[in-house]
């Protein structure tokens, strides 16, 4: 029992912790977007001293006479002369431009809070007592959410949460030594230390009593209280950092779908229903294969004995007949099932790619390879879908990056640093000499060949592109399972109908007495193969139901089921409603991630510098925290 439970909880610890986060999609295709990030800088007690927002707006046909909502004040447009007029809350941009940007100031609370103490030997007191001091430290970073509400579960009232995804960080310079994190991930650098977590704040009690007791592998994620240990030597402030956003990807992380732990709440009281069913047709096959099996013998004995053997071969053969139905009846749910789940596929793979620009229709299960090929041969959309995914990535680290510096970043990693695009990106940065000459280099046919050829091949090593060729080899796998499905329910029908017609036979078996009894010794030998075959398939079904399905439905129970896919509902449209933090039009779509952190100190300037070289070699934690150091550049 507890292996499978550490199975579900390993499970359910990816659902939870990215599979909630999942990015909003209007019913309807917005006129723009609104990307909004929000700018927290706390006091060293994690109360909040000042907030700023920076907003995104992009349409891809030019913001003229766009309405846009903001409850900001000191509104300021940071990227251009794009020029708005506001009425209350209503901002009017009238620009020719696709993007614009700006920023703004809110008092407005925020959706997570923290509280942050500082104990130094068993003493708790404010940081600024503390610094200085030595000893035994330990950090602990109370985590609040406030974006709740209630929903009636199993007819009790239960508070739930928007689930954001938080990410914490805690950063000391030398002074500190020995460093513990529980539930947490230890990184260092040349000058510091870090002790990163990934946290679910409110969750844990949203979901109280519906999980079951094992659950140690999520417990990492629905903490809402981390502590960091360590030793200090004339201790130094230490800076702490929080991240959340309703979308894990804007925190570097692989978003799961949650709709696949609902479907699994939906579906384990039917698996239970059905796999009673198989047992019990299970069963019948072996009483009617040993009354078949008794028949045949009774025919050796004699014709006198012929009516009563074919009585017992009729009542078995209705009964195979019976458990041959049963299973026949379940054939169209299980293909409609697996044509579901592979349609579900299909429909997920389709919104990726057209969401990443790389097709601009469905595919279907007839063209999708063909489709695919295409994308893979690096035409000119995939080259433009590419190109755009570059600029925006470099955009969220460096804002002020602008679409034709690609050109020159593309050209120097061609000529300058062996295909090392983030190293070409470094010497744009450092302003090196190369950056200029490039600049006059592209002007010539030449250098604009060269920084084309070098986006494709940037492209074709990129992940996305080994996302795509993966992808069509996981669509061919899975339209082959539908088909083994349809072979499989073709076969049980072509059973059932074979069953049928050796009832209907069974009846006429008394005026064929002559001819039965030439051939019922070699229906004796089938009747005793037939009934051992049907006795291990038997023996089988009870083992699997006892080692896997009873398990696996009887981990949670039918309260549990329903109040858990309750929450999950509630949670899931709390998160798809959550796409702004200062106000957009219903006209937008919109996304929002927030930042916080407390005054910057040498060991945190030191961690900015180091991680971006260690990723690479990083496991998950270290990757999610690059990320998110990058966000902390404000």
């Amino acid at each position: 029992m507890k292996k499978s439970l550490r199975f579900a909880s390993a499970a359910l610890a990816l659902t939870l912790a990215a599979g909630m986060t999942l990015p909003a999609f209007a019913a309807a295709k917005a006129d723009y977007s609104k990307d909004e990030t929000v700018y927290a800088v706390m006091n060293a007690d994690g109360s909040i001293k000042s907030t700023t927002v920076s907003e995104h707006l992009y349409s891809a046909s030019g913001l003229s006479n766009v309405t846009d909502e903001s409850t900001l004040t000191d509104i300021q447009n940071t990227e251009s002369d794009a020029a708005f007029t506001q009425d209350g809350e209503k901002l009017v941009w009238n620009t020719d431009d696709t993007d614009v940007y700006y920023k703004g100031n809110t008092d407005k609370a925020l959706p997570i809070t923290a509280n942050v103490t500082y104990t130094l030997d068993g003493v708790t007191d404010s940081l600024e007592n503390l610094i200085g001091k030595s000893g035994h430290l330990t950090v602990t970073v109370d985590l609040t959410n406030n974006e709740t509400d209630t929903v009636t579960v199993n007819g009790k009232e239960r508070t739930v949460v928007t689930p954001l995804i938080t990410a914490v960080g805690v950063i000391f310079g030398q002074d500190a030594t020995n460093l513990s994190a529980e539930h947490g991930m230890l990184e260092s650098a040349a000058k510091s230390s870090v002790a990163a977590f990934v946290c679910l704040p409110g969750v844990k009690d949203s979901l109280d009593g519906l999980l079951p007791d094992d659950l140690s592998t999520v417990e990492d994620y629905l903490q809402d209280s981390v502590t960091v240990e360590a030793d200090v030597e004339n201790l130094t402030a230490p800076q702490v950092m929080l991240a959340c956003a309703t979308n894990a990807d804007a925190l570097g992380t692989n978003a799961f779908d949650l709709s696949s732990l609902n479907e699994l709440t939906d579906g384990i009281g039917q698996l239970n229903d059905a796999m009673n069913q198989l047992m019990d047709g299970a069963a019948q096959l072996v009483d009617g294969a040993s009354q078949l099996a008794n028949g045949t013998l009774a025919l050796l004995d004699g014709a006198s004995q012929l009516n009563s053997g074919a009585s017992t071969l009729d009542d078995g053969l209705g009964q195979l007949t019976n458990g041959l139905d049963t299973l026949s009846s379940n054939n169209a749910a299980l293909q409609a099932g697996a044509q579901q789940v592979a349609d579900g596929v299909l429909a997920s793979a389709n919104s990726t790619l057209m969401e990443g620009g790389l097709i601009d229709t469905p595919m279907t299960w007839d063209n999708y390879a063909s489709v695919i090929d295409e994308v893979l041969t690096m035409n000119e959309k995939t080259l433009a879908a590419a190109r755009k995914k570059m600029v925006r990535t470099v955009w969220e680290q460096e804002p002020s990056f602008k679409d034709s510096q690609l050109d020159i970043a593309l050209y120097l990693s061609a000529t300058k640093t062996n295909h090392d695009l983030e190293a070409a990106l470094r010497l744009m940065q450092s302003y090196d000499p190369s950056m200029f000459s490039a600049m006059l280099d592209l002007s010539t046919a030449s250098a604009k060949q060269t920084v084309h050829d070098e986006l494709k091949y940037q492209a074709e090593n990129s992940q996305d592109i080994a996302d795509v060729r993966a992808l069509k080899n996981s669509l061919a796998q899975i339209q082959y399972f539908v088909s083994s499905v349809n072979q499989y329910t073709n076969g049980v029908a072509t059973a059932a109908d074979g069953a049928h017609s050796a009832k209907d036979g069974a009846a006429q078996l008394a005026d064929g007495t002559k001819t039965l009894y030439d051939g019922v010794t070699t229906l004796n030998d089938g009747a005793g193969q037939l009934s051992d075959g049907t006795v291990r398939l038997n023996d089988g079904l009870n083992q699997f139901n006892e080692e896997g399905i009873s398990k696996l439905t009887g981990a949670l129970d039918e309260e549990q089921i329903h109040g858990l896919k309750t929450v999950l509902d509630e949670m899931t449209s709390r998160l798809e409603d959550y796409t702004s933090f200062a106000g957009k039009s219903e006209d937008a779509s919109g996304s929002v991630k927030f930042v916080y952190k407390t005054g910057e100190t040498v060991a945190a300037a030191d961690v900015t510098a180091q991680t971006t070289a260690d990723v690479q070699e990083g496991n998950f934690f270290t990757r999610l925290w690059q990320r998110i150091v990058n966000l902390f550049k404000f």
